[in-house]
C-alpha cells in the first residue's frame, strides 16, 4: 500500500487556486500508483480564522466537492482533504475522504486551539474510515497532542493515524523536528503508521506555515520525510504485515494489556 503525505501550498480564501493545486497533486500520484493521499487542515479554503472570508468561502463547496468527486471517480487513489463546514449557526473545521467518486468519510476537529474558539466550534466523534485495505483515523493538527484520541482510533481497527496539520511559525526542519519528538509514539504506542503534512502558506499578518510531511512506522521509525519545499511530499510503501507482527507478539503489542476500564477512573 502505498501512502503520501503532501505539504501542499493554499492560499487564504482563493477556493479556485487552491482547488487547481490540489487536483494537480492527485493526478500525479495516482500516476505514481499511490493508493491514499493525505493533504494538509483546510487546504481547500486556506487556514481561515476570520468569519468574514470564511462566509465567503462556504458557498464555493459544492461546486468545490463536485470537481473533487469527479477527479475521484477517475482516478485509483483515495484522497483527504479540508475544507470548513457550517452547520445552522456552528462553524467546524474538517478533513473530507474520497474514494471511488464518493466521500466515504469526514472527521471534524474535536479539540480546537483557543485562537480558534473564536471562529470554530468542536466536533464530538472519533471514527475511522475504510480506505482501500486499511483503516484511517484522521486527526487535525491540535488534536494530535492528545493520545487518547490516537489510542480511540486504534482500539475502533485503525492501522494508519493521517494527521493533517496547519501550523504556524519555526522553520520547516524545526518543524519536522518537533513533530518527530511526540508523533513516534503515538505510532509505537497504538502499532499504527503515522503520516504528517503540514498547510505551507503565509498569513496576512506574515506569518509563515512551513513545509514539513512525515511518514513513521509502527515501532516509531521514520520512513520518509521532507522538509524542503521544493520536495513538499514524503511517499512511503506500508507494509501492514509489520501490524500483524506486532500483534501476534505477546510483549509488543500494549494496548492488548492496558486496563481500560480501571483507567476511567482517572477521566473522570
Amino acid at each position: 500500500m502505498i501512502v503520501a503525505a503532501v505539504s501542499s501550498k493554499s492560499r487564504i480564501g482563493d477556493v479556485e487556486f487552491n482547488l487547481s493545486t490540489t487536483m494537480d497533486w492527485i493526478k500525479s500520484f495516482d500516476a505514481q500508483g499511490v493508493d491514499f493521499i493525505l493533504f494538509p487542515e483546510l487546504n481547500l479554503s486556506g487556514y481561515i480564522r476570520d468569519i468574514e472570508i470564511l462566509k465567503t468561502v462556504l458557498p464555493e463547496k459544492e461546486a468545490l466537492f463536485t470537481s473533487l468527486m469527479e477527479i475521484s471517480k477517475n482516478t485509483n487513489s483515495a484522497f483527504a482533504v479540508g475544507f470548513p463546514e457550517q452547520e445552522r449557526e456552528k462553524y467546524f473545521i474538517t478533513h473530507f475522504v474520497f474514494d471511488g467518486g464518493k466521500i466515504i468519510g469526514k472527521h471534524r476537529k474535536t479539540h480546537v486551539s483557543i485562537t480558534e474558539k473564536e471562529v470554530y466550534f468542536e466536533g464530538d466523534e472519533i471514527n475511522v474510515f475504510p480506505v482501500k485495505e486499511m483503516l484511517v483515523g484522521i486527526q487535525i493538527c491540535y488534536e494530535t497532542h492528545f493520545p487518547e484520541i490516537s489510542a480511540i482510533q486504534a482500539q475502533k481497527g485503525a492501522s494508519v493515524l493521517a494527521m493533517a496539520f496547519a501550523s504556524p511559525k519555526e522553520t520547516c526542519q524545526d518543524k519536522i523536528e518537533r513533530f518527530k519528538r511526540y508523533i513516534p509514539a503515538r505510532a509505537y504506542d497504538n502499532s499504527c503508521f503515522a503520516m504528517i503534512c503540514n498547510q505551507v502558506t503565509t498569513n496576512k499578518r506574515g506569518t509563515v506555515f512551513p513545509c514539513a510531511s512525515l511518514i513513521i512506522d509502527p515501532k516509531g521509525k521514520v520512513l520518509s520525510e521532507s522538509f524542503v519545499e521544493e520536495n513538499e511530499f514524503a511517499v512511503a510503501n506500508i507494509d501492514f504485515h509489520a501490524i500483524n507482527r506486532i500483534k501476534e507478539s505477546k510483549m509488543a503489542y500494549f494496548n492488548a494489556h492496558k486496563r481500560t476500564d480501571w483507567l476511567k477512573e482517572y477521566y473522570g
